[in-house]
């Protein structure tokens, strides 16, 4: 969703956990060191301040990139037999290209 709508900033109102109940689950990384991996994107965390009521935590979001082969095995594995001919592997390059520049003209 934060990709999806090409957000800045996200503010989190809530502890993780308040009286022992688990409020929100933990979605970023917690090292500088080390990225959260998901899988289409890697969330870095590049700087933090702890202050008196907040924490203030700076990310960047990198996207993995585009794989047709994957992405076939997953359309495959979904419903056997999809893209078997040169013309349909050619529809699926096709089709991702048109999506990511219509991506690159809407920002």
């Amino acid at each position: 969703m934060i990709l999806e709508n090409n957000s800045n900033i996200i503010v989190m109102m809530t502890r993780e956990v308040e009286d022992k109940i688990v409020k929100c689950h933990h979605y970023w990384p917690t090292s500088m060191k080390k990225p959260l991996e998901l899988k289409n994107s890697f969330i870095f965390l590049k700087n933090y301040q702890i202050l008196q009521y907040f924490i203030i935590r700076i990310f960047q979001v990198v996207r993995k990139s585009f794989n047709i082969r994957n992405i076939v095995a997953q359309m495959r594995e979904q419903r056997f037999g999809m893209v078997q001919t040169k013309e349909q592997y050619c529809f699926c390059y096709k089709i991702v290209l048109e999506v990511l520049q219509k991506l690159v003209t809407f920002h």
